[in-house]
């Protein structure tokens, strides 16, 4: 992106703020910049669900149907302004492209994760929500092809997959035990890809491919 576009969508920002783990992030629109947020909404009965995990580079926008989004961990990030930012989408449209490019991976990672708690056992969607998260860090170069650093509990897990905290823990006892994946002390590693894809289900959609940059 050019010196001159990346100044002025800077303009567009209204604030860098930094946020503690757990706390709620209450801008309508923000990029991470660092550390991880989630997307959570909870039953009648106080149960949580997470709706989705947010890494740095992400651009979040806050719905108005009850949802709220907190900091995973320590983070730090970027608020936008709505308006200020339709308007610079409105003169250019490969901002615009690339904000409907995200919407699409959105979606496409909603799907998989509606055939995990539809379809997969928990073995299947503990694998499978790991997977999509590496593949996520790695295309951003937080990720080697055999691991990333993940901070996530298994509670985050059961709640993001529809699972107890003792199932999640069962399923990353199954997957660590015939050597397939790892997930502790806040590091994943991929001991058996073909394995782990297999019991997830795997299939790289094209906007979640890694990126590949072709070398003299």
């Amino acid at each position: 992106m050019p010196q001159a576009q990346v100044g002025e969508i800077a303009r567009v920002r209204s604030a860098v703020r930094l946020v503690r783990a757990n706390e709620v992030i209450r801008d309508g629109v923000f990029t991470l910049y660092a550390g991880w947020a989630f997307s959570w909404t909870t039953t009648t009965d106080g149960r949580r669900q997470i709706l989705d995990f947010h890494l740095p580079g992400d651009l979040v926008e806050r719905s108005e149907d009850g949802a709220e989004v907190s900091a995973l961990t320590d983070a730090s990030f970027c608020a936008l302004s709505r308006d200020r930012l339709c308007e610079f989408m409105g003169r250019d449209p490969g901002l615009a492209l690339s904000y409907a490019d995200g919407l699409s991976r959105d979606r496409a990672r909603l799907r998989e994760r509606l055939t995990s708690l539809g379809r997969r056992d928990a073995v299947g969607r503990v694998a499978h929500l790991l997977l999509e998260l590496h593949t996520r860090l790695q295309r951003r170069g937080g990720a080697d092809r055999t691991g990333a650093p993940l901070p996530l509990k298994q509670a985050h897990l059961a709640d993001a997959l529809g699972l107890s905290v003792e199932h999640a823990n069962r399923a990353l006892a199954t997957l660590r035990r015939e050597e397939v994946a790892s997930l502790q002390k806040g590091r994943l590693e991929i001991l058996d890809r073909p394995e782990m894809e297999e019991l997830a289900g795997w299939s790289i959609a094209p906007a979640e491919a890694p990126v590949i940059t072709a070398k003299a």
